[in-house]
């Protein structure tokens, strides 16, 4: 009912094994199931406790199906078309979070089972580790509902591989995302990972399709000036960090990784953990900003840049073209690592000057707001009150201003008239990013989220 077809699995592993084995619209619905069989839990403060340690705001525990018949044959059903696919001749049960519907998905099946605990249970005569009898030379698959770090399944997957079986894959209904790859690597395990839906795709559903779940407290998105920089890091990277940082309502500014997943495919899953500003400083002919303006119209992101050294009608275009949209157009003035020497190397005129030029075209053209230093940001919202000011080159006191020339502190960035400050290396490199983003804005800001 639920299962993807997934025909090429058993003879390609390594490449199939990298999507989930449940459509998009599936993985809606099972949440769906999950929420009303009371097998997922959800909590917006991410104040509900993980076994391993530790605090989230989505937990699955398909265990507590024990409670309820329909639950059992609803997972059984979304198992069993998968667990055929892979041609495994048992599969290994990893107990107890699925001990509950193992044995009635071995009868839909066909399929044995065998039982590996992940310690030896006392009292027992014979190899408390297992229940069942492995026959040498058998492909196996090992179940469980989910998959965190991985910790949890390499004494199964060892036991399975001492004792002559091969192991297809690890088969789960929930990738938690939570460092597997990392565990498996440092312990020498090639076990593929197949899930139905990973952790991301649960929180989009709940937040996106169902609309059960808030991204964040719209009072304190609203209230937090902070755009985090998530610059020359990959999706995997970022995703620990944005799902930490979705309660505090931070705008997620992304340049490089659109270029590398594309528009249609970040901009979905990035504003499901916040505002996003999509940075791709359009600079080109009106038609090649106007073709770039569409892709971004049926997602919505913040806002959107562009260079207004692009000229008016570049800027206009912009604007046109995502007028009817949530979309801001911010016009970036001059880059931050821009000197007085570049400055006059490059514009034959200083910063300021040239700031002072470009926000006037980008004025006259409609734009929402500029991007500009914090030098700069006084003299453009004593001209221009009613514009954003997005601010980069912005740092703590002491912190290192990196590859930016013309920097500030929050507090006099704001205190200048800066709508939006930007702000990278200083929280993501922070012990707890949160810790930090709370800390600024509580202590140099005096805005409480």
């Amino acid at each position: 009912m639920f299962a993807r077809d997934t025909s090429s699995v058993s003879s390609s592993l390594g490449v199939s094994l990298r999507s989930q084995w449940l459509f998009p619209e599936e993985q809606a619905e099972v949440v769906r199931c999950l929420l009303e069989g009371g097998l997922l839990k959800f909590d917006n403060g991410r104040k509900l406790p993980l076994k391993s340690g530790g605090m989230t705001d989505v937990y699955i525990n398909l265990r507590d199906a024990r409670d309820n018949s329909w639950a059992i044959k609803f997972i059984v059903n979304l198992y069993e078309t998968t667990l055929r696919r892979l041609g495994v001749d048992r599969f290994v049960e990893v107990p107890d979070s699925v001990s509950c519907f193992a044995g009635p998905l071995s009868i839909a099946t066909g399929i044995p089972c065998l039982t590996i605990r992940e310690g030896a249970k006392e009292g027992r005569v014979s190899d408390a580790k297992m229940i069942g009898h492995p026959v040498f030379g058998e492909t196996v698959c090992i179940l469980d509902d989910v998959v965190t770090d991985g910790a949890s399944k390499i004494v199964p997957y060892q036991v399975c591989v001492n004792t002559g079986m091969h192991v297809k894959a690890l088969v789960v209904l929930v990738d938690r995302q939570q460092g597997w790859q990392k565990k498996f690597a440092e312990k020498g395990i090639q076990l593929p990972v197949w899930p139905g839906m990973t952790l991301h795709d649960v929180r989009r559903h709940l937040i996106q399709t169902l609309g059960v779940m808030q991204r964040c407290d719209s009072k304190v998105e609203a209230a937090n000036p902070l755009i985090v920089a998530l610059d020359g890091k990959n999706w995997d990277d970022i995703l620990p960090l944005i799902d930490q940082l979705r309660t505090t309502g931070c705008i997620l500014k992304v340049n490089d990784l659109l270029f590398d997943q594309g528009i249609a495919n970040l901009l979905p899953d990035l504003s499901v953990y916040g505002r996003v500003m999509a940075d791709l400083k359009g600079h080109d002919i009106p038609n090649t900003v106007e073709n770039t303006c569409k892709r971004l119209r049926p997602h919505q992101p913040w806002a959107v840049t562009v260079h207004a050294s692009g000229g008016e009608k570049m800027i206009q275009t912009a604007v046109k073209t995502l007028e009817g949209t949530a979309t801001k157009v911010l016009a970036v003035t001059v880059l931050t690592s821009i000197d007085e020497a570049t400055g006059a190397e490059i514009f034959t005129r200083r910063p300021i000057d040239q700031v002072m030029v470009l926000a006037e075209i980008a004025k006259r053209a409609g734009a929402h707001g500029l991007v500009c230093s914090a030098q700069e940001v006084k003299q453009l919202r004593d001209k221009y009150p009613e514009m954003e000011l997005v601010t980069p080159g912005v740092r703590s006191p002491g912190a290192d201003a990196g590859d930016q020339a013309r920097v500030d502190t929050p507090k006099a960035a704001m205190d200048n008239g800066a709508t939006h400050l930007v702000m990278g290396r200083q929280l993501l490199g922070a012990a707890d990013p949160v810790a930090e983003v709370k800390r600024v804005l509580a202590e140099e800001l005096m805005i409480k989220v």
